[in-house]
């Protein structure tokens, strides 16, 4: 038995897309996906199981998309990084200063001030009033 499964590679992992029995379909499905730029590789696996042994082969029969020049581009990176700690020809570290994160404010405790603003309020106002009845 014999079966061709499409694999695609997205977000640093290889996922299953789709399974076919048909060589020529599943090649031609993997060209069309790899001409989109949804996934930045696409492979095709043939399978085959042997039922006298009970045993699977499997091997890569087309591979596609940019995830080669993906690695050469992340090689190139890795290649012209600043040196490490004590060389020489590093340039002097800037002081780097961690940004401030703001707190979240507490919505109650405003609410809290103002209801202590309004009982001093009301309080200064009965005491005005209460001041104004003994004249």
């Amino acid at each position: 038995m014999r079966a061709f499964e499409i694999h695609t590679y997205q977000d640093g992992k290889w996922r299953m897309d789709s399974v076919f029995d048909d060589r020529e379909l599943a090649l031609f499905e993997a060209r069309r996906v790899d001409e989109g730029s949804r996934y930045s590789g696409v492979r095709v696996i043939e399978e085959n199981y042997d039922e006298t042994s009970d045993k699977t082969t499997t091997r890569t029969i087309f591979r596609g998309g940019n995830l080669d020049r993906q690695r050469k581009v992340s090689l190139a990176k890795k290649a012209f990084r600043t040196p490490r700690r004590g060389s020489s020809t590093r340039e002097p570290r800037k002081n780097r200063r961690s940004k401030k994160i703001p707190k979240k404010s507490n919505p109650l405790i405003p609410i809290l001030i103002l209801g202590v603003l309004a009982v001093a309020g009301l309080a200064a106002l009965y005491g005005l009033q209460q001041l104004s009845q003994f004249r």
